[in-house]
């Protein structure tokens, strides 16, 4: 595309000094004119287009040459291989037979590695594992395919489980409470409430009214406040479990 914009510009400036020259000079001097911008145009589209073009090609050529050859020799190379890996079946078994699972074998045999063959005439075997080093070393492993048997999945035991109010504490209740009293402790609280209903009080003044500071979803049921507070107890708070409420304290 952009090499045809190029010709076509070349082109208008061409019709462009043509007609100027014919339209300006008269004379004997209009014809050599005419001549010379031919031939300086033919220069520029010679330089500028069909020599890089034709570079182009040849170097094209040159790439497809090379690949053919290169090809063509990894074809050999493989045929080498293959009589290598015959070689080493049927030094076992005289009987044995054998197809490359790999996708491009030539490929394989010329970056060298593990590629898995489908043998036949080897009792008790079905594939073999052939490698080939950078070093030329060639070696087989026959591969013999066993079936896993399965395995029934026997569930933990309740006593490996965590309770309830442990994995509770560990989701969102270490965490939601850790931030509050963060808070509250640099703003000179020492001490909070926990509710039946998971809800989080302060009392500004010891004789005051409670103010709510958040809700915990989930709250544990009031049998469970002892453990969760010797959870509590374990992160460095005091709590005490009070009728219908776990005092906090820091």
């Amino acid at each position: 595309m952009k090499q045809k914009k190029t010709i076509g510009s070349s082109i208008g400036l061409l019709t462009g000094a043509v007609i100027a020259i014919l339209a300006l000079v008269r004379g004997p001097w209009q014809l050599p004119l005419l001549i010379g911008t031919f031939a300086v145009w033919g220069l520029w589209l010679l330089w500028t287009q069909v020599l890089p073009f034709r570079r182009t090609l040849q170097a094209q050529r040159r790439r497809e040459q090379a690949e053919s050859f290169n090809r063509s020799l990894a074809q050999t190379l493989l045929h080498h291989v293959n009589y290598r890996v015959s070689a080493c079946l049927k030094a076992g078994y005289p009987d044995a037979r054998w197809e490359w699972m790999v996708r491009d074998p030539a490929l394989f045999v010329v970056q060298g590695g593990t590629g898995r063959i489908r043998v036949f005439g080897i009792p008790d075997y079905e594939y073999a594992d052939v490698t080939v080093d950078q070093s030329g070393k060639l070696s087989c492993a026959l591969v013999k395919m066993v079936s896993v048997p399965e395995t029934k999945q026997t569930p933990a035991a309740p006593n490996q489980q965590k309770p309830d109010y442990e994995v509770w504490y560990e989701a969102q209740g270490r965490d939601a409470l850790g931030r509050l009293v963060s808070d509250l402790a640099s703003r000179g609280h020492s001490a909070l409430t926990l509710r039946e209903d998971g809800s989080i009080c302060i009392r500004p003044k010891a004789d005051g009214k409670e103010v709510k500071q958040g809700l915990l979803s989930g709250f544990p049921a009031k049998d469970l406040w002892p453990k969760l507070a010797e959870l509590l107890e374990q992160d460095g708070l005091v709590a005490t479990v009070q009728g219908d409420c776990i005092a906090v304290t820091w």
